[in-house]
């Protein structure tokens, strides 16, 4: 079984990647459901996961069932006849393909192309996006149908995140073999469209939106992100967005403003709240604001405070943090924010990797090299002994860790327990050094704030 994460093989008994530490799963052919990689039938329709011959010489899911494809997603077996949605499109494509399989074997060219609609596809599918088509060596995807949330854009976001940092990640594995670089582009716009058949009988889109997507991915420049203002509104205060300034797009009457997505970081996502998400006057909360600051004197003090804020969505539990850290003035204290999603749920630490990646600085265009220097200079600056800490923190952000420190030896739940108490002793001396506040975020509670 392949990770859809790193591309390791992994023996077909394994729940987690070897490599990366990625939940693997089993998808069926038929309905898209994930499986344990365990299981020989779907949970969700019964069908078979492994033809009979394989399973009398136990051999893996066919190829079709495995957890990277670059099939198209399954289509509902009932297709709208003429159904109106709010659908964000996402088009990505290879930057001067032609030029790459010009000076390749068909065979290598064909490889290298799969190999990236494959990662493309995997990225797409982890945000519940729905791949439509393959454009060539181009991926055209949908958020918010056939399944929506209320999320989607958010989510096409990150998915385009995701295969920018994917394809890096790819380069580096084909960098040994001596296979060219490529470089992506993604696209995304949100718009109202028509769902229905179209003349093959396969399921289309119409509308502007789609056109829009794929001429906005022409526009970006290689290895970015771009959207449009349409679908800026809907994720500003959960990326970082740089206007790049209206474009003249093929096809489009009137130039498009274009907005580049820059990686989603905790500390940004906390100013955006803080600064421009809450337009209306805070009330209602004096009696809460003040418990909060009492407890932060107390930790500013040396008298470490835990608080949980819960209660049901909309309530107002992120203004009220939002305006914690307007008061405290933020901007002097060192604050670590993470936040789980349901679409990290099989990543392990997920919430804590991206915590320590915007405490430390971490840069997405940066080589490993450099991150792993800003890795060494914020545990040392903590007071932590590097070679103890460094092997248990540097593979959970996806870095190798260099021959001079010393390998792991002991049970993987002693290291677990090992990993646990060094993250806690990295927090304390980040604390020691100047007050800190760690705000973490759960979908069952809404929110809870650490100080």
């Amino acid at each position: 079984m392949h990770c859809s994460k790193c591309g390791t093989k992994n023996p077909s008994t394994n729940n987690f990647c070897a490599k990366c530490g990625n939940g693997l799963a089993t998808r069926c052919a038929k309905c898209g459901a994930d499986n344990p990689p365990t299981s020989d039938f779907c949970g969700k329709c019964g069908a078979r996961l492994i033809d009979d011959a394989a399973l009398a010489r136990g051999a893996e899911p066919a190829e079709s069932s495995k957890s990277v494809s670059v099939t198209a997603s399954a289509e509902p077996k009932s297709l709208p006849d003429g159904e109106r949605r709010h659908l964000t499109i996402l088009f990505s494509d290879l930057v001067d393909s032609t030029a790459i399989e010009s000076g390749l074997d068909p065979e290598e060219a064909r490889g290298l192309v799969t190999e990236y609609q494959s990662t493309a596809a995997a990225a797409i599918e982890q945000f519940d996006g729905h791949v439509a088509k393959y454009l060539g060596d181009g991926v055209m995807a949908y958020f918010g149908w056939p399944q929506a949330h209320d999320n989607d854009a958010e989510r096409a976001a990150r998915a385009g995140l995701a295969i920018v940092d994917r394809v890096a990640a790819l380069n580096l594995r084909n960098r040994s073999a001596g296979r060219p670089r490529l470089s992506v582009r993604v696209g995304i716009d949100t718009g109202t469209v028509v769902i229905g058949s179209g003349g093959g009988g396969s399921t289309e889109v119409f509308g502007d939106a789609v056109n829009v997507a794929s001429r906005a991915q022409s526009a970006a420049e290689p290895d970015t992100v771009v959207v449009t203002a349409a679908t800026r509104r809907l994720i500003s205060a959960w990326v970082v967005v740089e206007s790049i300034g209206p474009r003249a797009l093929k096809g489009i009457a009137t130039p498009v403003e274009l907005f580049r997505v820059s990686p989603v970081t905790a500390s940004a996502r906390g100013s955006e709240r803080g600064a421009a998400q809450w337009s209306s006057p805070f009330v209602g909360r004096d009696d809460e604001l003040r418990f909060l600051a009492n407890r932060w004197e107390r930790a500013r003090e040396g008298e470490g405070q835990v608080v949980m804020i819960s209660g049901e969505a909309g309530i107002g539990k992120s203004r009220l943090v939002a305006q914690l850290r307007e008061r405290i003035n933020a901007a002097k204290f060192t604050i670590l924010e993470c936040e789980s999603a349901p679409y990290f749920q099989n990543t392990p630490f997920y919430p804590v990797a991206a915590m320590i990646r915007d405490a430390i600085g971490w840069r997405t265009d940066a080589s490993p090299t450099d991150n792993f220097a800003l890795l060494e200079h914020s545990l040392e600056h903590a007071g932590l002994n590097l070679a103890e800490s460094i092997p248990l923190v540097a593979p959970m952000l996806g870095l190798q860790v260099p021959e001079k420190y010393p390998a792991l030896q002991s049970a993987p739940e002693h290291q677990r327990k090992r990993l646990l108490a060094t993250l806690v002793q990295w927090i304390f001396g980040l604390a020691a050094a100047r007050p800190t506040s760690n705000h973490s975020r759960r979908p069952a509670l809404g929110g809870s704030l650490d100080a």
